[in-house]
């Protein structure tokens, strides 16, 4: 069976991973139009409680290993962890690749992947490419105690905060934007959202 997945979000590999724990005989596509997951653009990596997946999803993560006072991971590491071991697996990336086109399962793509581009039909297809949110959030890293309601400590000590006040004040070594519910909670609830969109797809 073939199951196509577009989207560049943690989501993404959430969904990947959970999809072969289901059937590790399942051919797996991700479609990104980044050149490298985890490449490019920080987002909210606040937690609560670490791990967050099962944790042979995850691959090396350096200096954002989380340790026991940790709350907050580096987004793109993570992401790029989670990517790395999926393509461990067997899946197949097709990076910088925009689809065109997506109506009965196939897929109309172009762009620098593997295949370059070309169309492709898959049993089921799953997008995470749309993102409706209008609440803008604004995020930094300091290394100082911050002045700000929603933060996380990273392993590497570095400090992200998040705030919907655009002018956040301190000295910050980073700057994000991001649009979502609540940066708190964003990178639990797309994790559980890439889970979620697996075992909907393939029933036990």
């Amino acid at each position: 069976m073939k199951i196509a997945i577009l989207g560049s979000g943690i989501e993404v590999f959430t969904c990947g991973h959970r999809l072969l724990d289901k059937n590790p005989n399942l051919e797996i596509h991700i479609f990104d139009e980044k050149a490298e997951s985890g490449m490019y653009g920080e987002e909210p990596g606040l937690y609560d409680e670490w791990p967050l997946t099962p944790i042979n999803w995850v691959g090396s993560l350096f200096s954002q290993q989380p340790k026991e006072d940790s709350t907050a991971i580096r987004y793109s590491w993570f992401v790029k962890a989670l990517s790395i071991s999926l393509a461990n697996r067997g899946a197949n990336f097709h990076l910088k690749s925009i689809v065109k086109n997506l109506e009965n399962g196939i897929v109309d793509f172009s762009g620098a992947g593997y295949l370059a581009s070309g169309q492709i039909k898959f049993d089921h297809t799953i997008d995470f490419r749309e993102n409706n949110s209008d609440s803008v959030w604004y995020g930094g890293v300091v290394i100082s105690s911050p002045n700000a309601e929603i933060f996380g400590i990273r392993p590497d000590r570095t400090i992200e905060v998040w705030s919907q006040e655009e002018n956040i004040e301190g000295n910050y070594i980073q700057k994000m934007e991001w649009r979502g519910k609540n940066p708190q909670y964003a990178l639990i609830d797309r994790v559980n959202r890439g889970i979620e969109a697996a075992e909907s797809t393939i029933s036990e």
